[in-house]
């Protein structure tokens, strides 16, 4: 108890309060479906327990089976910050005002570039299963992360993240990754022609709130906890429709809202001895804070597809077909609850496959683009993110285990980050903030302190940074009737 009553006056301790067991469905949007045929093209293809998430609308036709596989995920990204001149330091000229500011020769941590190097293994988890013949179908679909049950990490994009790491980092990547994600959903065959499906995404909701008794204000070390912390579930909903106008052609729409998982806090600290300091009307100091973690846009996804004639087993000899998803980023809320001082833009991903027959087996092909919704960062945020060209590969073939036949897969996903270059621009709509203005007097003598005169600033971004990676993922899965 006294460690975390130490590490609780550390803003970045407030994470240590919330603990959700699963979030939103970040990294789904990002790999696809893992251990699915067709992986980016699931909204259109999917035929196994992925289209529980991606469309309920396909579960009537997908294999009626349960499946488990792991999925191996490798992200290398690199941020490199571009040189700067040393007369934008603050100096320590500043510490004779009244400027809420610290010198850059004393902050915790010098400004540095970001390596990305990070790997996650997922176990995945499905069940697909008629409750009545085809007009209703249960699906379920989970994906884990087994080597970090939890991991969140909190950053500022702009000058405030000098008195923490004082880096960057890539907005969609890193904890986005690393959630736990379950949904559960209901298909529908309504006749040849239709089907539709609805399901739920499960997020949570952490509401924490922490009294703090300080009986001495002189020594902010020495203080008493009495936390009250209540976290619910929420559930995403998302639905989706199947047209057949034809037995070659299909015609797909799904429709998921945008959701977060939302940390809302306040601590109440109360001071013996400095009670000079509290609001009117409070006999304690309010500190309120929000954090908002895989906060993912609505998304409408359609897609269109044209297939030869039906094989014996009920899947044609191929399927070639194109999904574009719009994703309403304009919406988007960071880390730390706040939206974007210049606005993040909608975007249109755009993603082709294809599968086929090969004697008993069955490979699948896609490749998309993936544009970034973060405007050019010339101003005094760093929101890091790149455009996306995206692939993904699969094998599935019948094979005998234990005597019984079952279905086994092998995927394969890539992405490449589009390498991005960043300039600051003092004509920016929010430039890059003067941390040492130009009519900062000395607090003794009333007079103009030397240093100030032009742009003083900690922001790690300043002058500018590129950013470029990628991703490598391979998976294995079984599946078996029941």
């Amino acid at each position: 108890m006294n460690r975390l009553s130490a590490l609780f006056l550390v803003p970045t301790a407030l994470l240590l309060f919330s603990a959700p067991p699963a979030r939103a469905s970040s990294e789904l949007e990002m790999l696809g479906s893992p251990t699915g045929g067709n992986a980016l093209t699931a909204r259109l293809f999917s035929r196994n327990a992925g289209a529980t998430y991606f469309n309920p609308a396909l579960l009537p036709g997908a294999t009626f089976k349960l499946e488990a596989g792991f999925f191996g995920l490798v992200t290398r990204g690199k941020i490199r910050l571009k040189p700067r001149c040393t007369n934008v330091d603050v100096p320590v000229s500043v510490y004779d005002t009244s400027v809420p500011s610290m010198a850059t020769a004393d902050l915790p941590n010098q400004r540095s570039d970001t390596d990305e190097n990070d790997h996650v293994l997922y176990a995945v988890v499905g069940l697909v299963r008629p409750l009545a013949g085809k007009y209703l179908v249960f699906g379920f679909y989970g994906l884990l992360p087994v080597n970090s049950f939890m991991d969140e990490k909190g950053f500022f994009p702009d000058e405030r993240e000098q008195y923490f790491s004082n880096k960057l980092y890539f907005e969609q990547l890193g904890d986005r990754l690393t959630a736990s994600s379950f949904a559960f959903a209901l298909g529908s065959q309504l006749n040849d022609w239709l089907a539709i499906g609805a399901g739920i995404d499960i997020a949570v909701v952490t509401e924490s709130n922490m009294a703090v008794y300080m009986p001495d204000a002189g020594n902010q070390a020495n203080v008493l906890l009495d936390p009250d912390i209540h976290t619910d579930s929420k559930f995403k909903p998302y639905m989706g429709v199947a047209l057949r106008p034809s037995p070659r052609v299909a015609v797909t729409a799904t429709l998921h809202l945008g959701t977060s998982n939302d940390t809302n806090g306040q601590n109440q600290v109360r001071m013996r001895n400095y009670t000079n300091q509290y609001p009117a009307g409070l006999n304690y100091v309010p500190q309120v804070y929000t954090l908002s973690e895989g906060n993912e846009p609505a998304r409408l996804g359609l897609g269109a597809s044209l297939a030869s004639r039906r094989q014996v087993d009920g899947r044609p000899a191929w399927e070639v077909g194109l999904v574009l998803v719009g994703e309403r980023w304009s919406q988007y809320r960071d880390r730390h609850g706040e939206s974007p001082a210049d606005p993040w833009h909608n975007t249109v991903s755009v993603v082709a496959g294809g599968n086929f027959a090969w004697r008993q087996r069955r490979l699948s092909f896609d490749l998309g683009y993936m544009p970034s919704p973060v405007p050019d960062q010339t101003g005094r945020s760093n929101y890091v993110d790149n455009s996306r060209i995206v692939s993904s590969a699969s094998i599935e073939s019948p094979v005998k285990l234990l005597g019984r036949e079952i279905e086994a897969g092998f995927y394969l996903f890539g992405s490449v980050f589009i390498p991005r270059s960043v300039d600051k621009d003092q004509n920016a709509a929010h430039p890059v903030l003067d941390e040492f203005p130009d009519n900062s007097v000395d607090i003794r003598t009333n007079q103009p302190v030397a240093g100030a005169a032009g742009l003083q600033t900690n922001n790690p971004g300043y002058p500018g940074f590129t950013s470029h990676g990628y991703m490598l993922g391979a998976g294995v899965c079984l599946r078996i009737a029941r």
